[in-house]
């Protein structure tokens, strides 16, 4: 299995501040800067009246407790503890075996952005699907092998998650092996071998693969053209 970086939008009830606090304070800038366990950690503040955010904090539910660490004029660093929430994210997050690389709620928005690593596509499905069921709002904006990242810190391509995981190992495999290229790094019995299935099994699964994300996209290229 490949691994794999996401980067997830979530809010809820396994989300802290998302359902008070940021709501109440959208232009507040919001990072974490450390995650101790999975119910403590400390937030970079800014773009906000501390006053007032230290406000929210005391009536929000998802915290428990907080404590005021340093002040930078322009920003505040705060330690926080969890208070009345279901499993947390980045518990069912941890259960995978899914790291949390960044942590941000931007300016505007309500929601957590995190980038995760994820040693799987089926666990990071694993994690959106029990989020879901747990009344979450969880969303996928990019999905990308770690050995292959992309140019652009925006990339996105959210067609890749409609691909099943063997299909998924398959192209990466393919990519980085120069099946693709003009002439050929590697031979589609070559890469057969490598998963262990006949040439015309390999063919098939690169052609479903491929006709995935054409489909994605295409069908996206005629929605903005139509708009």
């Amino acid at each position: 299995m490949v691994s794999v970086i996401a980067d997830i939008s979530v809010a809820g009830p396994s989300a802290v501040l998302t359902e008070h606090t940021l709501q109440e304070l959208p232009k507040a800038e919001i990072r974490i800067q450390y995650q101790g366990s999975s119910e403590k950690a400390g937030l970079v503040v800014r773009e906000c009246d501390f006053d007032d955010f230290e406000s929210k904090l005391e009536t929000d539910p998802s915290i428990g407790s907080y404590e005021y660490v340093s002040d930078f004029s322009d920003v505040r660093v705060y330690n926080i503890t969890a208070g009345d929430v279901p499993t947390l994210v980045s518990e069912h997050l941890s259960s995978k075996n899914i790291q949390i690389l960044e942590a941000t709620s931007p300016s505007g928005d309500s929601n957590w952005q995190l980038r995760v690593r994820s040693p799987s596509r089926k666990n990071l499905a694993d994690v959106l699907s029990e989020c879901r069921r747990g009344g979450n709002s969880i969303q996928l904006d990019t999905l990308y092998s770690e050995t292959n990242p992309p140019d652009e810190a925006n990339f996105g391509c959210p067609s890749m998650d409609r691909l099943t995981d063997d299909q998924y190992d398959a192209l990466v495999a393919a990519y980085e092996s120069g099946y693709f290229e003009i002439p050929k790094g590697t031979s589609l019995a070559q890469l057969s071998q490598e998963f262990d299935i006949g040439p015309q099994a390999m063919s098939e699964r690169l052609r479903r693969a491929t006709n995935t994300m054409l489909e994605s996209h295409l069908q996206q290229d005629v929605t903005k053209a139509k708009h």
